[in-house]
């Protein structure tokens, strides 16, 4: 009986022994993300006005223009694809500003000068295709400014600076009353 105990016991002890061993497995995932093109664009300035006392002035900076913090009064963020682009423009209305007295500016007698400002930062964060003195366009967008790395792409915080001037050289003496429709527009491809 003795004998027949120890058997019992033994086939025991090798079951909890082979239960007690570790076993592996293995399983496999995936792993996908979808990172989005990013634009987003503010500006501080609301409107910005000319005072014309002659008509000798073909770049009349507007009243605004020493006004505008060093930091840029453009502000905002872009983040392209490897290979895309991300360009700020300046969209504007058709026009024209119409005077009390029924006289006209048109909008292609407005230009806009887009500078560095010092909020840029991040990856690749110089701007390039910067505009000077361009002529707006009536119904139409110009570039102010343009993030294009070559293939390596851009995440960045934009600052840029928007300086607006009038050729008054022509424009009849008048009260013109404020147009809306012009905006800052951000693009990232």
């Amino acid at each position: 009986m003795f004998r027949k105990s120890a058997l019992a016991a033994l086939t025991i002890t090798g079951a909890i022994a082979l239960s007690a061993s570790p076993s592996f497995a293995s399983s496999s995932f995936t792993v996908a993300a979808t990172v989005n093109t990013i634009a987003t664009v503010n500006l501080s300035m609301t409107a910005y006005t000319f005072t014309s006392n002659d008509n000798t002035n073909a770049d009349l900076p507007a009243n605004e223009n020493a006004a505008i913090p060093a930091g840029g009064n453009i502000t905002g963020f872009i983040r392209t694809s490897k290979a895309g682009t991300g360009i700020i423009s300046i969209a504007s209305p058709a026009g024209p500003l119409t005077g009390t007295g029924g006289a006209t500016i048109p909008i292609a007698s407005l230009e806009a000068t887009c500078a560095v400002g010092t909020s840029n930062s991040g990856v690749n964060a110089v701007p390039t295709g910067l505009s000077a003195g361009a002529q707006l366009i009536p119904s139409a967008s110009i570039q102010c400014a343009m993030y294009n790395q070559g293939g390596t792409g851009s995440s960045l915080a934009v600052g840029l600076l928007l300086s607006l001037f009038l050729d008054d050289t022509a424009v009849i003496a008048d009260t013109y009353a404020a147009l809306s429709g012009f905006s800052i527009t951000a693009s990232a491809t």
